[in-house]
């Protein structure tokens, strides 16, 4: 049972990594083409393109999930849980800005909830939004329900990184 979900795991990126490549490589293409980036591209994005605003309900459940593991600093301790890779986390996160991106082949070992918020805001910080959410989802590995919130709502987590712990 257990390798037939791996395989469909495996199976669910494969095929979200084969639909993406066409747009991935036009994309790359696109940016090879540009020899210098214009003011619009220098001045960011329009509002038209920016990602849809969080709603205020999510983003208060995310800074409520993000806040209480910040004052844990209690060093994770179940071996098989906290050694668990992120990719079991399930097939990958989708931001509303219609990026599409997999779960690493990280894990959280004996670090703490405030470690794995330390952590989040630290990918935050080199601009990767992806392992940012991923090490919030770390955080909640004892609490499967608030870990697959956080998953399904990466953009509000996101956000409330942004406002709370740093």
């Amino acid at each position: 049972m257990r390798d037939s979900l791996r395989v469909l795991a495996i199976s669910g990126v494969l095929a979200v990594a084969g639909a993406l490549s066409p747009a991935i490589a036009g994309d790359n293409a696109m940016v090879q083409a540009q020899s210098a980036p214009s003011a619009a591209q220098l001045a960011g994005p329009t509002p038209a393109a920016s990602s849809a605003p969080v709603p205020d309900a999510d983003l208060k459940k995310a800074l409520s999930e993000i806040r209480a593991s910040w004052r844990d600093y209690e060093k994770c301790e179940r071996s098989k849980v906290c050694s668990a890779y992120f990719e079991s986390f399930g097939v990958g996160l989708s931001f509303s800005d219609g990026t599409i991106v997999s779960f690493a082949h990280v894990q959280r070992l004996t670090a703490s909830k405030h470690d794995c918020i330390v952590n989040a805001h630290d990918a935050l910080d080199r601009g990767d939004r992806a392992m940012a959410v991923q090490w919030v989802m770390a955080s909640q590995m004892m609490e499967p329900l608030d870990r697959n919130w956080v998953g399904d709502h990466p953009d509000a987590v996101i956000e409330a990184l942004r406002h709370c712990c740093g």
